[in-house]
């Protein structure tokens, strides 16, 4: 797998499991689960610092889509 794609595998692996913690808060679940879902929020956040960020799907306010309170 090269750079490009090994990238967009770890987006999709991402806002896949953030879609499965979207409803996790830190005063509604369990600290570990909110602990995940901040921890892959900042990984996405990572990932729209490549410059080819924007032409595969990650243009969007990460923190507006996935909120982390």
């Amino acid at each position: 797998m090269n750079a490009k794609d090994t990238i967009l595998y770890l987006k999709e692996l991402l806002l896949t499991y953030l879609d499965e913690l979207k409803e996790i808060t830190d005063s509604n679940e369990t600290l570990f689960a909110y602990g995940e879902k901040t921890a892959y929020t900042e990984c996405l956040e990572v990932l729209q610092r490549w410059e080819s960020a924007n032409l595969y799907g990650l243009d969007f306010d990460i923190e507006k889509r996935y909120p982390l309170i």
